[in-house]
């Protein structure tokens, strides 16, 4: 262990001690209020002593835990220094569990914390007299309680999904999964699961990034690859279903890490199945690394399979983009208002903000706030125009490529002689799921958008490649 943990345990514990400390403080002043009669004043004090002993109590018994999940990696890393994927007992052992147990108690504590401050703040403003008219910001303290009905709503979900589905466990086949090569294993349900259609199985590569400290961190998660199966040959073992898994993986993915806690590269398996009631979902964090293994180069059966895989594609019927073959020219036509979900959903949150935008003037903001957040409002417009109107039309021959933007008439031609390449790069993200932007790449380098916000990865593919065709690369 390093010179400066010591250090930041006894930091993180004086930190804790206030917490603890007003935790005791306001149970005592309870007991006495109650004793003295006076259930409104012992209630309030309950509730912030419940509130913040938990707090403090919760984050130490976490301090204590996470020191020694420290020490046991430290010892594994020195006898291992060069088998990361030994470091962590079960990538180890090939047997992974799901995160479901866990993401059900995380969800439970944020509800409880959240309801224990709100219901403690919502009365008192109340008790005191903080909403009589002419203090009407006040009123989004009400907001906090209807924000904790949906965090219980959410943790009972997830407490309803443990107790149906229980704890799966993903079985690898060999350990790690190699870049360059493959991920392979079983996902094994802790009871039957006959899903109504198949088992949506996805792999991805997240890079999270966490900035700043303190009221100011936040963490963000930006995928850099993701592959999708729809697993509809599964069978039943005893009073499980076996789900199996098999990703190929490109060369140039970056392998799991985690040694930058501002910085990590986490490889993540999902599984989804669309059953009655709750919908079983199990989360694995699988290791990928790259190995001598991956710069062997593959078989040339392996490298056909991969190339077949893209040319047995078809497009489905209810596709938004329209591809009509010529002679001697391809015309490909994305067609406008293609993701309507997330459309509405950006449609959503640009009311949301042009509403508190116009009533920033009405609680007295100085006016630097509704000028910023009115610019934007307004290019929060343009990308809801863009995302109900936007249309892309490319024509495309052996000679040259002709790319429309529309609503509004823009036309960019490039000849075939300085086009290098076609690419796919993901471009907008909304939540877990990718979209993908199709590239032209020119010899000089720079690049021309082809297609954009395409939700299907393998249809992003097959659209570059009969782009590819069609321009003779």
């Amino acid at each position: 262990m390093s010179a400066k943990a010591p250090l930041g345990y006894g930091c993180f514990l004086l930190f804790l001690a206030p917490f603890c400390g007003v935790g005791i403080f306001m149970t005592i002043k309870g007991l006495q209020a109650a004793m003295a009669g006076d259930w409104g004043e012992a209630g309030l004090s309950f509730l912030f002593g419940l509130a913040f002993g938990a707090v403090g109590i919760g984050l130490l018994a976490a301090l204590f835990y996470g020191r020694r999940k420290q020490q046991e990696l430290e010892r594994l890393q020195g006898e291992h220094p060069a088998e990361p994927w030994l470091w962590r007992p079960d990538w180890a052992a090939g047997r992974i569990e799901g995160s479901s147990r866990a993401k059900m108690y995380q969800a439970w504590g944020f509800a409880l914390f959240w309801n224990l401050i709100s219901y403690a703040v919502a009365p008192l403003a109340i008790a005191e007299g903080y909403l009589r008219e002419g203090e009407p910001l006040v009123l989004l303290v009400l907001v906090f309680p209807l924000v904790g009905a949906g965090l219980l709503i959410w943790a009972t979900r997830a407490t309803i999904r443990q107790r149906k589905f229980g704890v799966s466990v993903f079985r690898m086949a060999s350990v790690p999964g190699v870049i360059g090569r493959k991920l392979e294993g079983v996902i094994l349900t802790n009871t039957v699961v006959r899903p109504d259609d198949a088992f949506r199985v996805t792999l991805t590569c997240v890079n999270r990034i966490t900035t700043g400290s303190g009221k100011s961190r936040s963490t963000r998660e930006n995928i850099l690859w993701q592959e999708e199966r729809r697993i509809r040959l599964v069978h039943q073992v005893g009073r499980a279903t076996a789900v199996p898994v098999a990703f190929r993986l490109p060369q140039d993915v970056r392998q799991s890490d985690t040694s930058e806690p501002g910085d990590q590269i986490i490889w993540r398996l999902e599984a989804h199945a669309e059953v009655p009631g709750v919908d079983y979902h199990a989360r694995f964090d699988v290791p990928v690394f790259r190995t001598p293994e991956s710069d062997i180069p593959l078989p040339p059966e392996e490298q056909e399979a991969i190339a077949s895989r893209v040319e047995a594609y078809r497009q489905p019927p209810d596709s938004r983009i329209v591809v009509r073959r010529h002679r001697r020219r391809t015309e490909i036509y994305f067609a406008p208002a293609r993701n309507p979900g997330v459309a509405a959903g950006i449609t959503f949150f640009f009311i949301i903000w042009t509403a508190i935008t116009m009533a920033l003037p009405r609680f007295g903001a100085p006016i630097i706030f509704p000028i910023v957040f009115g610019l934007f409002a307004v290019l929060l417009f343009f990308v809801v125009f863009q995302a109900w109107l936007g249309s892309t039309r490319v024509i495309l021959t052996p000679d040259e490529a002709h790319v429309s933007y529309g609503p509004l008439p823009r036309t960019r031609r490039v000849l075939a002689d300085d086009i290098d390449d076609v690419t796919l790069k993901i471009g907008m993200q909304a939540g877990n799921r990718p979209y993908y932007d199709i590239q032209i790449v020119k010899r000089d380098g720079k690049k021309l958008y082809s297609g954009r916000s395409i939700k299907d990865k393998q249809e992003a593919e097959w659209l570059a490649e009969q782009m590819r065709e069609a321009l003779e690369l």
